[in-house]
């Protein structure tokens, strides 16, 4: 399981918590709370994962209900919805404000704090058409585990990732490296 990570004031309180159920006509109920109290905790969290975490406290609460759950507050800004390894579902709370690096090898997700990518401001040419209430930048590369790991097979730091080479055969069936052929099955 994902260690877990201690919850700050900053990541809001249950006061703030129930003011934004409310404002779009949501209760604070028990299990709510104890999903979103799960979900800052966590960091990068799947359902799975948020689930274990809340029946620890609430035994009886299903997973369907963590998903509902879930929808409710990333409904009301409380938390956001993130792609992670292998186009995984995970979610994580709002605050504190912060942006991600998604690592090409290892396929981690991790927090980027920094101030100044908040102040990003919209291109002259939208400006007037759009009103900006969150900025999220994602990144994408190699974390520095992975690039120590690869070495000299790591690409530049400003090189974009080299797509995976495919070989075709004289019978036009396209072989992955490492693989078996496009549709051959294991024995």
């Amino acid at each position: 399981m994902k260690t877990i990570r201690r919850a700050t004031e900053s990541q809001g309180s249950g006061r703030e918590l129930g003011e934004r159920l409310r404002a779009n006509r949501f209760r604070l109920t028990p299990q709510r709370a104890a999903v979103y109290r799960a979900v800052s905790e966590l960091g990068h969290a799947s359902p799975r994962q948020i689930h274990e975490v809340v029946r620890q406290t609430h035994p009886m609460l299903s997973l369907n209900t963590v998903y509902a759950t879930l929808d409710t507050l990333e409904r009301v800004g409380q938390i956001l919805r993130l792609t992670g390894p292998a186009g995984s579902l995970l979610y994580e709370a709002t605050a504190p404000s912060h942006h991600h690096f998604h690592c090409f090898s290892c396929r981690r997700v991790m927090d980027i704090q920094e101030p100044t990518l908040d102040e990003i401001p919209l291109p002259a040419s939208t400006r007037g058409r759009f009103t900006v209430t969150r900025r999220r930048v994602e990144f994408y590369g190699y974390c520095p585990r992975c690039r120590r790991r690869l070495g000299s097979a790591a690409p530049s730091p400003e090189a974009p990732a080299a797509p995976a080479r495919r070989r075709t055969t004289k019978g036009g069936r396209t072989i992955r490296p490492r693989g078996r052929p496009t549709g051959s099955r294991p024995r």
